[in-house]
């Protein structure tokens, strides 16, 4: 039987690429970061970035939460029925996707050919480029997308009407007051004794504010007020330096069970070191006399008639006493900070993270 196959050609001419990096310098295809070879062994410069690409291309754009801009959209030609289309897909591709993503290390892409055998769903990819401080270089490989779900758009963590907040566009304003753009993870260069995103305006902004955080003169007199205020309650405090974007209050509730275990309810005070702003929540967690326990439960919306309210509005009010700050507003928490390097994050940055701290932080606490 033969087998169909389409080939799609993006380019009639090279293109010349222009990006650079945050410095405004290209990068020599040499300084391309690390990654493991088919040997298992590190490789990095040209090498490095042959073994990155098919797999930057193979990915589904958007599927990765802690980098959305890894992978393209070069998946959706297996689904695409329209010519047009199809041709308009392999050229954004080329011409936006690969320069967006490796143009610091790209001085001009000379050919992009792409041929669909659609009936194995597979891609097979010609190129031809010229690395920046290298010679021009081709190559061809090839793409397996094997039957499963249709392909879908990306959704964002949020509501298009709290994109649209001002008060989420204020929020953003400050992330970027403190976090740098670009710098993704899998470009740093662990041979580098500083990191290229600690070197930004951004992060040392974001490095003098922990060191005033750490000498807040009110936080003695707000601990000792909390102390006064809940007698016979445990209370901590937690000062997580450089590795979030807030300090914590904390009170245990610590109810015994007939069996012997305990239902520990943890009444937190997040304040954040960037912003005037606070957040109190609960983590439940069930601590078994073996001293085993369950994964904590985080809460930010509160039953009123919960043992942990009380508790936990007068926590708020001691929070805006001391410090004069105002409620994190819940409803913008989920907006993406897209293309900040929050670098203490394993996922996609958010409004809360930023300015706070991830979900998953926030509900693991001693």
């Amino acid at each position: 039987m033969n087998m169909t196959r389409e080939t799609y050609k993006a380019l009639t001419e090279p293109l010349l690429i222009d990006a650079v990096g945050p410095d405004g310098a290209k990068r020599p295809i040499q300084a391309f970061p690390k990654v493991l070879g088919t040997q298992v062994l590190a490789v990095s410069g040209l090498e490095a970035f042959k073994i990155h690409l098919p797999h930057y291309l193979g990915q589904r754009r958007g599927d990765d939460r802690a980098d959305p801009e890894l992978g393209s959209s070069l998946h959706a030609l297996i689904e695409s029925e329209d010519e047009r289309q199809a041709s308009e897909l392999v050229r954004r591709v080329a011409q936006d996707e690969i320069p967006r993503r490796f143009g610091k290390y790209l001085d001009a892409l000379h050919a992009f050919d792409v041929t669909l055998h659609r009936e194995t769903r597979t891609l097979v990819v010609t190129m031809e480029l010229k690395p920046h401080e290298a010679e021009q270089v081709s190559w061809s490989f090839e793409l397996r997308f094997p039957p499963g779900e249709k392909i879908r758009p990306s959704s964002l963590l949020s509501s298009p009407q709290a994109m649209n907040d001002l008060r989420a566009t204020e929020l953003i304003r400050i992330a970027r007051h403190y976090y740098p753009t670009g710098f993704p993870p899998w470009e740093d260069d662990h041979e580098e004794s500083v990191p290229a995103y600690q070197r930004t305006p951004e992060h040392q902004r974001w490095e003098a504010a922990w060191e005033q955080a750490l000498r807040w003169k009110q936080w003695k007199s707000f601990m000792d007020d909390l102390r006064a205020a809940f007698p016979g309650i445990n209370l901590g405090s937690l000062t997580p330096a450089y590795q979030a974007a807030c300090r914590f209050c904390l009170l245990y509730l610590e109810n015994p069970l007939p069996d012997g275990d305990q239902l520990v309810t943890r009444v937190a005070g997040a304040i954040s070191i960037l912003a005037p702003l606070y957040l109190v929540y609960t983590t439940t967690q069930l601590v078994r006399s073996d001293q085993t326990a369950t994964p904590p439960q985080l809460s930010f919306e509160l039953d009123p008639t919960s043992e942990a309210w009380p508790y936990a509005n007068k926590v708020a009010h001691h929070i805006e006493r001391a410090f004069g700050y105002q409620r994190f507003p819940l409803d913008v928490a989920d907006v993406p900070t897209a293309n900040l390097r929050v670098h203490y994050l394993n996922e996609q940055p958010t409004l809360l993270g930023a300015l706070l701290d991830s979900k998953g932080n926030l509900a693991n606490l001693p």
